[in-house]
C-alpha cells in the first residue's frame, strides 16, 4: 500500500479575506435569545434549560444549556459542545454535563433539541451550495457556531473570558475553525476532527455514507472532484490551522474507518503550539469516556 503524504496548508489566495468577511458578518448578527425551563429536563447535578435564539438566517435555533448546581457559584467557564454531522443535537447527560463548566449543546440547523434525529442520507447536507464557497452550507454553519458562542458568553452564569469550543468529528472541525476566527474562544478540543484533509477523504476506494453524499452528487450533476475541492479548500481545518491562536487538543482513533492517521497528523503538524495529540488505539469513529477526562484536563491547564 503506497504511503499517504501529509497535507500542508494550501489556502486559496483570498482565504483570509473570505474569512474576515464571515467574521464581520457574524459580528453584526443580532443577539436575540430566551431561556425556557422544564423541570423534567433537570438532572441531579445540573439545572437544564432549552436556550433559544435567532440564527444567522433569521430562523430559530435551540440548544441544551446545563448549569451545575453549585451554591453561590462564581461565573464559570463556558463549554460550547458542537454537534457531529447530522441535524440532531448532543444530549445533556453524565458525559456532556461537567461539574466545573456551563455547557451549551446547540442545534445548528434550526430543529428543536428533541426528538434527536439520527443520520440518514435524505437528511445529509455535505453538498448543499458546494458550487461556491459563498453559498456552501459550512459557511452558514460557521456563522451559527460563532453566534452560539456569543449566546453562550452572554449568559449570566458564564465567564465570557473562559470559553471552550469542543466537539467530535464535524464538531471538532468547527471547533478548530472557531479557534482561528472567534475571539471569544480560548481553548479548543477537537475529537477525531472531520472537515480535515478533504483530498484524502474524497479519495476513498469504497464509499460509505455520509461521505458517499459527494459521490452521489458528482454522479447526479457531472461535477468533478477537482471542482468540489476548490470550494472545500475554504473549509479544510488544515488551511485554518496557521490562523489558530489558542491551545488545541486533538484526538485520533486508530480504528476509525474515516478520520485516518494522515488526516489528524496533517492537522496536528499545521497547528501552532500549544497543542496536544491523544491516540486511542482501540477506538473507531466513536466517543470514549476518556475524552471527558482529557477535555477537563486541557481546559483547566489553559484557562
Amino acid at each position: 500500500m503506497p504511503a499517504v503524504l501529509l497535507k500542508t496548508p494550501t489556502p486559496p489566495p483570498d482565504f483570509e479575506a473570505f474569512w474576515h468577511e464571515v467574521v464581520s458578518e457574524g459580528d453584526t448578527l443580532p443577539l436575540i435569545y430566551e431561556r425556557v425551563h422544564h423541570p423534567d429536563d433537570d438532572t441531579p447535578s445540573h439545572q437544564v434549560f432549552r436556550l433559544r435564539w435567532q440564527g444567522s438566517d433569521g430562523k430559530g435555533r435551540e440548544g441544551w444549556y446545563a448549569v451545575p448546581r453549585l451554591p453561590n457559584a462564581p461565573r464559570m467557564p463556558g463549554l460550547l459542545y458542537l454537534p457531529g454531522y447530522g441535524i440532531g443535537t448532543i444530549p445533556i447527560n453524565e458525559n456532556t454535563a461537567f461539574p466545573q463548566f456551563v455547557t451549551l449543546c446547540p442545534n445548528l440547523h434550526g430543529y428543536a433539541v428533541e426528538p434527536n434525529i439520527p443520520y440518514s442520507p435524505e437528511h445529509g447536507y455535505f453538498t448543499q451550495g458546494i458550487e461556491s464557497p459563498h453559498r456552501y452550507v459550512y459557511r452558514r454553519l460557521m456563522l451559527e457556531s460563532m453566534l452560539a458562542a456569543r449566546v453562550l458568553s452572554a449568559q449570566p452564569e458564564v465567564d465570557s473570558a473562559r470559553l471552550i469550543a469542543a466537539g467530535i468529528s464535524q464538531g471538532g472541525g468547527l471547533a478548530v475553525m472557531l479557534g482561528a476566527w472567534c475571539p471569544l474562544v480560548r481553548v479548543v478540543v477537537a475529537e477525531l476532527p472531520a472537515l480535515t484533509y478533504w483530498e484524502y477523504l474524497l479519495n476513498a476506494t469504497v464509499w460509505r455514507y455520509p461521505i458517499k453524499e459527494f459521490a452521489d452528487y458528482m454522479q447526479a450533476t457531472g461535477q468533478s472532484r477537482e471542482a468540489i475541492l476548490t470550494t472545500l479548500q475554504y473549509f479544510d481545518t488544515i488551511n485554518h490551522a496557521p490562523f489558530v491562536r489558542v491551545p488545541v487538543q486533538l484526538s485520533l482513533g486508530l480504528k476509525d474507518p474515516g478520520i485516518r492517521p494522515p488526516v489528524v497528523f496533517s492537522l496536528y503538524d499545521a497547528l501552532p503550539h500549544p497543542k496536544r495529540l491523544l491516540i486511542y488505539e482501540e477506538l473507531g469513529h466513536d466517543w470514549s469516556p476518556e475524552m471527558r477526562t482529557h477535555l477537563q484536563e486541557w481546559a483547566q491547564i489553559h484557562l
